[in-house]
């Protein structure tokens, strides 16, 4: 009974994200070029005709829904990892062609529901065998999958999300083979970091984890101090960069200049930030978009878990190297961190562990009574379960009590306090079918590439969709005369345009969609 409940768990987690995948829009970045080259590489892997590989031609080759993505970025092909944006088209092509349960974009969003299951299983796998308790891995399980930033992730974000998961699949693995002194399972770890590099470049900082949770284990212990599995990790090491070109083959041609130029990508675009932007992950970030009931707990279990790592236990060094390393990342000068939590994913696992097992830990010398602990449990799992609830489909927006939710970060000027990648625009899309004449024209000032795309699949024949970001004002209201003409936008405030800056100053909107009574998206029917 004790040993499905792992299996339970993520079969619910499928069964009631395939249900809600239609809640969740198109992103920012996905539409940019993760769904044009993963489109690509897929149809390269399952025809092996070039022709998918010449990323210039357009048109190309066909299929089903054209996902032309962005002239600029189709052509820097560097910049887009392979793995997760090719897994996302297997699955969709699987669930909205083969089993047509999905549209082509909810099945391309569906991956994440898969590896979730996945990660669900291992995770929980890896707290019972620390715990010896089912109930402790099944609160780390909720804590990590319940938070809202993680939800919104979870639905709509194909790349931070997956690299989470295959970062966390490889160390969980790699603890549990070097616990064992499996050299083969050592090796299936490095494979699975190969996933992570093939998905986004922050694997590159699992190496580091390994090594210094190695270092400190033979440290304290020299009979740990196995030439076999030193020679396993150098082979592991080989396997993940192995994985990585094969599994992307823009490299295959010139695979070092090629590795370079993304490599240079990766380091440009990874630096030049501020001492300010430094301290956002602790202060607008994960301080401010993590549920209290996480916080509280993660706080009552990181001295305990410090102090059993301090003693020599193994999983507790693992997971506080892992969050030492992620946090140092961070905190490097001139680090850029932008975007909420989800540059960052992998930090919340270590926080979801250390919470459940060093938070249970201490309750437990506070009172032994199993009632107390459970009705502890319970809270926490519940109040971070609202916190979800009561900012679905928006999760992405979610802030916590200590900054007054999403309003008082507003009023604050924090950063991306909205629906900064524009998933909600699917919302507005609903609203057109539902209400706008035909003939209607849908303008759409900020991230209207999302609204241009998700159009071929989401909105009706009557409706079209124009780009306002470098329409001017006077374009707008000719238009307005020819025919009925509607301004979408998110409220991301750096993204601001002349049309939707005329429509809040002249009209009143016809909808807006809210948080906490703070607006993300806003509709209005436009006029001279």
């Amino acid at each position: 009974m004790r040993r499905g409940i792992p299996y339970v768990l993520a079969v619910l987690l499928i069964v009631v994200g395939i249900g809600e995948l239609g809640e969740y829009g198109l992103t920012w970045d996905e539409c940019l070029g993760e769904l044009f080259f993963g489109e690509r590489y897929f149809s390269y892997f399952t025809t092996f005709d070039h022709a998918y590989l010449d990323f210039a031609a357009n048109p190309y080759p066909p299929q089903r829904v054209p996902y032309l993505g962005d002239a600029q970025f189709r052509s820097m092909p560097q910049l887009h990892w392979p793995v997760s944006s090719t897994l996302a088209n297997a699955t969709s092509a699987l669930l909205s062609r083969v089993i047509p349960i999905l549209d082509p974009f909810e099945g391309f969003h569906a991956i994440n529901l898969l590896l979730a299951a996945v990660l669900l299983v291992v995770f929980y796998r890896f707290v019972e065998r620390e715990t010896s308790s089912p109930w402790t891995a099944v609160l780390a399980i909720g804590l990590l999958f319940l938070m809202p930033r993680m939800v919104a992730d979870l639905f709509t974000n194909i790349k931070d999300f997956p690299e989470m998961v295959f970062f966390s699949l490889a160390l969980l693995v790699f603890h549990h083979a070097y616990e064992r002194r499996s050299a083969g399972a050592i090796i299936a770890s490095g494979a699975i970091w190969g996933l992570a590099l093939g998905t986004k470049a922050n694997a590159l900082f699992l190496p580091p984890i390994v090594a210094l949770f190695v270092l400190w284990r033979w440290l304290g212990n020299k009979s740990e101090r196995q030439g076999r599995v030193l020679l396993a990790i150098a082979i592991a090491f080989v396997a993940g960069l192995a994985v990585l070109v094969i599994s992307w083959p823009y490299l295959w041609a010139a695979p070092f200049s090629r590795m370079l130029e993304n490599l240079q990508y990766v380091a440009v675009r990874g630096r030049g930030g501020t001492a300010a932007q430094n301290l956002a992950p602790w202060l607008s970030m994960v301080f401010y978009t993590t549920p209290l009931a996480v916080l509280l707990l993660f706080a009552i279990g990181l001295p305990s878990t410090i102090v059993r790592a301090w003693r020599g236990r193994s999983a507790d060094q693992f997971l506080l190297v892992w969050l030492v390393v992620i946090v140092g990342r961070l905190s490097v000068p001139g680090a850029i961190n932008f975007d909420g939590v989800r540059h960052f994913l992998e930090l919340f696992p270590p926080i979801a562990a250390i919470a459940a097992i060093g938070g249970m830990e201490s309750i437990r010398r506070v009172s032994a009574h199993p009632a107390f602990r459970a009705t502890i449990a319970s809270v926490v799992l519940l109040t971070t379960a609202f916190a979800t609830w009561a900012s679905h489909p928006f999760e992405i927006a979610y802030f916590n009590a200590f900054i007054g939710g999403l309003r008082g970060a507003q009023a604050r000027g924090v950063p991306q306090a909205t629906d900064y990648w524009g998933s909600s625009y699917r919302h507005g899309i609903g609203w057109m079918n539902e209400n706008a004449p035909d003939g209607s024209a849908l303008v759409v000032t900020i991230g209207s590439h999302m609204v241009r795309l998700g159009a071929q699949v989401w909105l009706k024949p009557g409706v079209t969709v124009l780009s306002g970001e470098r329409a001017t004002v006077e374009q707008a209201k000719t238009l307005a005369r020819e025919r009925p003409v509607y301004v979408m936008f998110i409220t991301r405030n750096e993204w601001r345009t002349p049309i939707d800056r005329d429509a809040e100053r002249r009209l009143r909107p016809v909808r807006v969609w809210s948080l906490d009574g703070a607006p993300i998206l806003k509709l209005y029917r436009y006029t001279p």
